[in-house]
């Protein structure tokens, strides 16, 4: 077997590997959870089947953004490429799991692209670095990664004043706000279920290593599209099998959150994930919740710990330019051993 059919078959392996490992680090259901509205179970297999489909029938146009638009005219990936990127954004977010920040696994993507890509194009004499990539796409990308965020913490602020004004300042007694809950518990529901589907759709890591396989002619569309749904297995599974020790650990943290709270964050979230799946612009629905959380305590006039949130911030940042470092020299160490 060629060098070539083995590196593709293990790109394959990869990219499923990484769907199952997207569902193994959801944390959306854990409002859904804590707030104990259905049996743990029947949450997973809801939450799990949602991001699925979302995956499987509305990740195309961020798939195709990450596995081929963001690259130049004429320039396509080779598999080479394709596992530095995937080498790159593991080893960052290995380090940041152990440095205990929430690294986001799409500015890890994107910035391996940009490191592989600036390399590629520095070592190939026909290749001019300031058309590798096309940057006017990246920079829409870049651009969203700190404007979802911010509208995400507008949108969850404004929310919860429109609610707190004209419905929940109005509600007298315990029955009353008891009541209230018990209906908010079922918005939750479904704001929890319309997250994952645009959390699927989103998660782009995945998706666009088929597309690009697809894109330089290692897979043919019937296998890529085979793969799309398999990776929507595999989120799935992620989540049911893996996922649910991560949703506990925070579930049991939120068992004190109303459901008027959860429902507030995740319809707020969720919606700023849709709009920017539909114009193909991957973001890090992590960092959109942290922010519509700050939203909501600024709302409520909670604390908020400065500190912790520019240590964070710092590392966001900085991911994309060390995923770019590290995705350059692991492809400059394949050009090296004259692997390519």
């Amino acid at each position: 077997m060629e060098l070539t059919s083995i590196l593709v078959i293990i790109l394959v392996i990869m990219g499923i590997t990484l769907a199952f490992s997207i569902g193994a680090n959801d944390e959306t259901l854990s409002a859904l959870v804590g707030a104990n509205i259905t049996k743990f179970k029947i949450a997973l297999i809801i939450g799990g089947i949602a991001t699925g489909a979302g995956m499987i029938f509305l990740s195309g146009g961020v798939g195709k953004m990450v596995g081929e638009n963001i690259l130049g005219e004429g320039i396509e990936y080779t598999t080479f490429m394709l596992l530095s990127v995937l080498i790159s954004s593991i080893i960052w977010l290995i380090i940041g799991s152990f440095s205990g920040i929430p690294l986001s696994s799409t500015h890890s993507t994107i910035g391996s692209i940009f490191g592989v890509i600036l390399v590629f194009s520095l070592f190939q004499g026909d290749v001019d670095p300031t058309t590798a990539l096309n940057y006017e796409i990246l920079s829409s990308v870049v651009i969203s990664w700190f404007l979802s965020p911010i509208f995400g913490f507008l949108f969850t602020y404004l929310l919860f004043k429109i609610i707190s004004k004209f419905f929940l300042s109005r509600l007298k007694g315990m029955n009353q706000i008891e009541k209230s809950e018990k209906s908010f518990s079922w918005l939750l529901l479904i704001a929890v279920i319309f997250a994952e589907i645009w959390v699927g759709a989103n998660s782009a890591e995945c998706i666009g290593i088929f597309h690009a396989l697809w894109s330089n002619g290692s897979l043919t569309l019937i296998e890529k599209d085979f793969f799309v749904v398999i990776c929507g297995i595999f989120v799935f599974l992620g989540i049911f099998i893996a996922g649910r020790y991560v949703i506990k650990n925070l579930a049991s943290q939120m068992t004190d959150a109303r459901p008027c709270e959860g429902f507030i964050i995740q319809i707020s979230s969720s919606i700023i994930l849709m709009i920017c799946t539909l114009l193909s612009l991957p973001i890090s629905h992590s960092h959109v919740i942290v922010f519509c959380i700050l939203g909501l305590n600024l709302a409520q006039k909670r604390e908020i710990d400065y500190r912790s949130l520019g240590k964070m911030a710092i590392y966001w940042v900085l991911t994309f330019f060390i995923a770019g470092i590290l995705g350059g020299m692991i492809y400059m160490g394949f050009l090296s051993v004259s692997l390519i």
